[in-house]
């Protein structure tokens, strides 16, 4: 297969370059998670146009019985395997990451695929403007990761995540051309319906399944606030089933289905002015209530960390941790920030907040200090990088249970089994996360060498989705579903939804070129053969 990558007489307008050198090859076999996958070829397109020979080209092959597909990859900071492959790699950073001019007045801005989300931030800036999913790696994952991830961060529970602020995408299907979904009316979609090519076929068959479906599909969605596990089929139909929009399956389908080229993105006011607001808390059991009663007043931000990262950045990063001291002691704490463009209706607003909390019996802490509330943010948003930079001898910081969600009434009760699952296990780990919206982002420390480590991970990892689903979770909220979590959809969903999920990549992906073992067919086998069996990466 190698051979005939690299022969691009049979590629004659791919202007992009392909590889195969062992070094290539290497620096595509990792992203953030936990599994190393060593590609055939990594292909770098230079243009649009390349991408559509890629796919025309890989498409014939599988035709012809070769076992070929393509995987896009950018960023590389995907903590689930989601651009892992044994196949081809597509790098679109390189050379697809423009970002356009910001259209102030409508608030939007078309970016290629593999543009960084830290340029687009710093275009929407310069109007006054940004892109809200603004995750906690924002400063090196793309647009388009983000896009396959359903991605969301700290601002989610004001502005939601990816899939609420884009409304339309270029993808270059499976027959080798690029196509725009956006929101449709019932009109517009049956013109869609009409058409006698590729993209016809997709709206018309998307939409029978959807219709004789309903009630299975309205009956397994996720009811947790945001997802990003299987294909997202209850999304498509908005505004009282009045618009309906393909983009809305391709976001979050990690590259499944199709390469996503382009994409228009919704941008939102940056707000002049923020106050922040810290809760302490000492059980577990007080959790819930803290976070409803934060929830009430409306923060754009609500997250937390616990006494583990605390510890860490009393080693690692000691001037914020001073400036953090009321968290010391604590088992973790709850920051919860609210902006606008009056600092006077702000403060009255964390103020009732505060009050309402100190009723309750819980001491709250009115942050001034700009460089206090920085550090605490800058906590929140290390806890990862701290165990990572700085583990234990012998150990790795191994992400693979860091993106459970569950409804806030159960948190407590859910945090309160989850560390007694841990404790059986006796790791190292610390859990911060967007609690707001129920997510947590737990990351243990295991010593990758010692015999059965990959077998306990996803022992450890059978056993947390397990735990997350009782509760009435989701296994995946905002890293997506890649290696690691795809051998466990069919128990979120059932064997039912799974049929319809293997239905959807064949209505977009008949050969099964685009990025395989991913939503659908991955396995425990697989994800424990490439599980990474070192301690220092």
């Amino acid at each position: 297969m190698s051979g005939q990558l690299t022969n691009l007489e049979q590629l004659p307008t791919f202007s992009g370059t392909v590889s195969t050198s062992d070094d290539a090859r290497k620096r595509h076999s990792r992203d953030a998670s936990i599994f190393e996958v060593m590609p055939s070829a990594v292909l770098t397109p230079h243009s649009v146009e390349d991408v559509k020979q890629a796919v025309r080209y890989v498409s014939k092959l599988k035709q012809q019985g070769e076992d070929i597909s393509l995987t896009p990859r950018a960023g590389g900071t995907c903590m689930s395997g989601g651009s892992l492959t044994k196949s081809v790699v597509l790098n679109v950073s390189t050379h697809l990451n423009g970002v356009g001019a910001v259209e102030e007045l409508g608030q939007t801005v078309r970016v290629q695929g593999g543009a960084m989300h830290i340029d687009v931030e710093r275009a929407a800036a310069e109007h006054g403007l940004f892109f809200a999913p603004y995750t906690s790696s924002h400063d090196i994952c793309s647009i388009g990761g983000m896009i396959g991830n359903n991605a969301s961060g700290e601002k989610s529970i004001k502005f939601g995540a990816t899939s609420d602020n884009v409304d339309r995408l270029k993808v270059v299907l499976a027959d080798g051309n690029e196509y725009e979904f956006g929101p449709l009316d019932r009109i517009a979609l049956e013109k869609k319906k009409q058409q006698a090519d590729f993209e016809g076929e997709v709206y018309r068959r998307v939409y029978d399944l959807l219709l004789a479906n309903r009630r299975l599909i309205a009956e397994r969605r996720p009811r947790t606030k945001k997802n990003a596990a299987g294909y997202a089929l209850w999304e498509l139909w908005q505004d009282r089933d009045t618009v309906f929009n393909l983009a809305r399956l391709l976001i979050g389908a990690q590259g499944t289905l199709g390469i996503v080229t382009e994409a228009e993105l919704k941008l939102t006011r940056l707000p002049k002015h923020a106050r922040m607001i810290v809760t302490p808390i000492a059980n577990l059991d007080h959790l819930a209530e803290v976070v409803k009663t934060s929830l009430y007043f409306d923060p754009v931000t609500l997250e937390t960390f616990d006494h583990f990262t605390y510890d860490l950045a009393k080693q690692h990063y000691p001037e914020d941790a001073a400036r953090a001291h009321v968290a010391d002691g604590k088992h973790m704490v709850v920051l919860s920030v609210f902006d606008g463009n009056h600092q006077d209706r702000i403060d009255a607003t964390a103020t009732k907040a505060k009050d309402k909390l100190e009723s309750l019996g819980y001491e709250t802490y009115w942050i001034d200090d700009q460089e206090t509330v920085e550090s605490f943010l800058t906590i929140r948003r290390k806890s990862f990088k701290m165990l990572l930079d700085h583990p234990e001898p012998n150990t790795r910081a191994q992400a693979f249970l860091e993106d459970t969600i569950v409804p806030l009434e159960n948190y407590g009760e859910f945090l309160k089994r989850l560390e007694a699952i841990l404790a059986d296990y006796q790791l190292t780990y610390t859990y911060a996360g967007h609690i707001g919206d129920g997510s947590i982002r737990l990351i243990p420390l295991v010593d990758m060498e010692a015999e059965g480590a990959a077998e306990l991970i996803m022992e450890l990892e059978t056993k947390v989705n397990d735990l997350t689903l009782e509760f009435g979770g989701s296994i995946s909220v905002d890293h997506n579903d890649g290696i690691i979590r795809t051998p466990y959809l069919e128990k979120q969903f059932g064997t039912e939804m799974i049929d319809l999920f293997r239905e959807i990549k064949k209505i977009f992906d008949p050969y099964g070129i685009f990025n395989p073992g991913k939503k659908i067919d991955g396995t425990h086998d697989f994800a424990i053969e490439h599980i990474i069996r070192e301690n220092v990466s």
